[in-house]
């Protein structure tokens, strides 16, 4: 593993419900959240070092592989299906996103997520933009930048309480039960743009 992936945060990846995993720029597999364990049946020590392609079969390998290089080399996120073999050699269906990984500002890798492997993915009608208010909008948006509840308190001049009940609307419109899964719900359905992780910040004080 590079330097350069080292650096990336994987602590997101690992909060994360949905099968995730880090690659680096050549496709081998650098981290595997326990989501990913479960939905493969593989340890990350397992997966470690392999290529991305080694679940899939052989005739969808050409397609995935186009799909990695746009997020690898020109930083474009891609959404699309196909299939792969589980750990029995059974062929599942499986909806990938492959999202661009930056450390100070140059790719080093792609995370990949995987849904309808564990857990089916909500639909785009579930919810829609028009659904969320400006003001939920907005603190959506501080909270995938990674704002605390008292950061975005503080820049919206709002009292906590209130960012707290915009966040508890926000967390049962999008049907997730942490932040975590309420940017990756966002995401998804089109409400945030996808994004990389971002290098690892240098401690800071405990947030409420």
């Amino acid at each position: 593993m590079s330097a350069a992936i080292g650096e990336v945060d994987v602590s997101l990846v690992d909060s994360l419900v949905i099968p995730a995993t880090v690659h680096d720029l050549h496709g081998r597999f650098v981290h595997v959240n326990a989501a990913a364990e479960r939905a493969s049946g593989r340890s990350n020590a397992w997966w470690l070092g392999r290529h991305f392609t080694e679940p899939l079969p052989p005739e969808a390998r050409k397609a995935v592989a186009a799909q990695f290089r746009r997020a690898a080399e020109l930083g474009e996120p891609t959404d699309f299906e196909t299939e792969f073999l589980d750990v029995h050699g059974r062929l599942r269906s499986v909806r990938l996103q492959h999202l661009p990984l930056a450390s100070r500002g140059t790719i080093v890798g792609v995370l990949i997520l995987a849904f309808g492997v564990s857990q089916p993915i909500p639909k785009p009608s579930v919810i829609q933009r028009e659904s969320l208010t400006p003001r939920q909008t907005e603190i959506l948006g501080l909270i995938a930048s990674g704002a605390s509840t008292s950061e975005i308190a503080t820049q919206l001049t709002v009292s906590t309480e209130t960012v707290r009940n915009h966040v508890r609307n926000l967390m049962q419109k999008l049907q997730a039960h942490t932040r975590p899964e309420a940017i990756a719900a966002a995401r998804r359905l089109g409400l945030l743009a996808p994004q990389g992780l971002k290098p690892p910040r240098e401690p800071q004080r405990p947030r409420d």
